[in-house]
């Protein structure tokens, strides 16, 4: 296999959530050559601002890309917005207002806070729903002229975005333009808003232990997928060795 030139990790519940795992993720890949080591991305539902000041109040090392909003926002380097560039995919089939005014009638969706929001993420609170549910709201939004993604996750976030994004599609635009192959790329999550980055062609992954049975599953009997026995981000630590980016537990 090629050495891992990228790696690519949800946050809470995956690199944060335990402090102590969190600080010693930090120790082991700030201890690598900054040359060398691979391009740090952080993947997650927060929107852009909120990673960056998110990562400065948990200790986790500086990204060199975030992506946000489940795969609708993307900043670079120095904190430089590629987002222009990045959201001319999403414009075909999509108007947040008419997302929102199919949730909005909804009996039992309720939005979630501005802060979850963005010009291309619709995001509610949709308590244990079944998977027929889920079926009729998209029938509801396709009947709405919107061509949409559904991301469900946790037993309670509903998120709708563009048809053409989710954290792997973004993952791989990004690793497009920096000319890095899926099969350099390791991806680590919890939920199953991260499971479009363990579906991308060739990419590695971590499940950490901690992880909701919709992607625990997902990793059984997958070679390309690796269940952490430790949680947190001590599971990231642990899948990072299995992968050969950290030399081994002790250093």
């Amino acid at each position: 296999m090629k050495p891992i030139a990228l790696l690519s990790s949800d946050l809470d519940g995956t690199l944060a959530g335990d402090a102590p795992a969190t600080s010693r993720f930090r120790l082991k890949w700030e201890a690598l050559d900054p040359e060398q080591r691979p391009v740090l991305v952080y993947n997650s539902g927060r929107l852009a601002d909120d990673i960056l000041n998110f990562v400065d109040e948990v200790g986790l090392p500086a990204p060199d890309y975030v992506i946000g909003g489940v795969g609708t926002m993307l900043a670079g380097p120095r904190h430089t917005s590629l987002l222009g560039h990045f959201a001319q995919r999403f414009s075909e089939g999509w108007s947040l207002e008419k997302v929102d005014a199919v949730l909005g009638s909804l009996k039992d969706t309720v939005r979630q806070p501005d802060g979850y929001q963005h010009a291309f993420k619709s995001s509610w609170y949709l308590l244990d729903a079944s998977p027929e549910t889920l079926s009729s709201i998209e029938r509801a939004l396709a009947e709405a002229g919107l061509s949409v993604t559904t991301v469900y996750s946790s037993g309670r976030d509903l998120d709708i975005l563009p048809r053409s994004a989710d954290k792997g599609q973004a993952l791989a635009w990004l690793c497009n333009e920096l000319g890095i192959g899926l099969d350099e790329v390791v991806v680590a999550g919890d939920t199953n808003n991260d499971r479009s980055m363990f579906e991308l062609p060739g990419a590695r992954g971590i499940v950490v232990a901690n992880a909701l049975p919709e992607l625990l599953d997902m990793a059984r009997d997958n070679p390309l997928i690796y269940s952490a026995k430790q949680q947190f981000a001590l599971g990231v630590v642990e899948g990072l060795i299995h992968w050969s980016v950290f030399a081994d537990a002790r250093s």
